[in-house]
């Protein structure tokens, strides 16, 4: 059996209240259009905001607000098994109890693992996005495994103040602005043309410059501490011309 949804995290909550009695012989959750085995039955969800709403509220009274983040955090993960990890997850700790979390069951070590993964990513993209000025608004790209623009923005809008800042994830062509007060989501076509050169880059690289000390200079040590997946938009890496 199949379930197939739109994509939106919505959509996923409303195939776990259609489909919960059943969710053992769930064999895959899937959004349309993606490939799927015609021998197995299949079944198409409508977005239902009240049953996700009624989801969502039954995970927080039942878990926590802070579970329900992670559940969210792990939807915002590129892995195919996010879907499956979730549903199967929440089934086993309704039925089991929470600390089944710990638990060694598959779903469930998926969950973690994705968990543990989109989390790790956010940790280093807070350190690692570099922003330029232009027009008196912040600006960065970046190009992250995971769908982590949310968390991105929550962060640095906590952390700028009343900053304007735009930051864009050029894998999934979206961006956010952020006024000083409240922030936008829109689509983004990235001009690989583009560079935005200005002071505060230039201190940045006078000071990266300043502190290095040649004779410490440990390139594979510092592949292994920030991978090179990282290097793109990172000014110290890449210099402007």
């Amino acid at each position: 059996m199949i379930y197939v949804y739109d994509g939106s995290f919505e959509g996923l909550l409303t195939v776990i209240f259609d489909s919960y009695k059943v969710l053992e012989s769930v064999e895959k959750i899937t959004v349309k259009n993606m490939q799927i085995d015609f021998i197995s039955e299949k079944i198409n969800t409508r977005t239902d905001l009240e049953k996700a709403n009624r989801v969502k509220k039954s995970i927080i009274k039942n878990f926590s607000y802070s579970f329900y983040n992670n559940i969210c955090m792990v939807f915002s993960s590129s892995s195919d098994k996010k879907e499956m990890a979730i549903a199967k997850t929440l089934k086993k700790l309704y039925t089991k109890g929470f600390y089944y979390i710990e638990s060694a069951d598959t779903n469930v070590v998926d969950f973690r693992n994705i968990l543990k993964r989109v989390s790790g990513e956010i940790h280093s993209y807070k350190g690692l996005i570099r922003f330029s000025e232009c027009d008196n608004i912040l600006f960065a790209r970046f190009g992250p495994e995971n769908d982590i623009l949310f968390y991105l923005y929550l962060h640095f809008k906590n952390r700028l103040g009343n900053c304007k800042f735009i930051i864009a994830d050029t894998n999934r062509k979206k961006a956010v602005l952020y006024d000083g007060n409240k922030g936008e989501f829109f689509d983004f076509i990235d001009d690989k043309n583009l560079k935005i050169e200005d002071k505060y880059v230039d201190l940045w690289l006078r000071f990266y410059d300043s502190i290095a000390i040649d004779e410490r200079k440990n390139e594979k040590l510092r592949i292994q501490n920030m991978p090179k997946k990282y290097w793109k938009n990172l000014p110290e890496m890449n210099r402007l011309k």
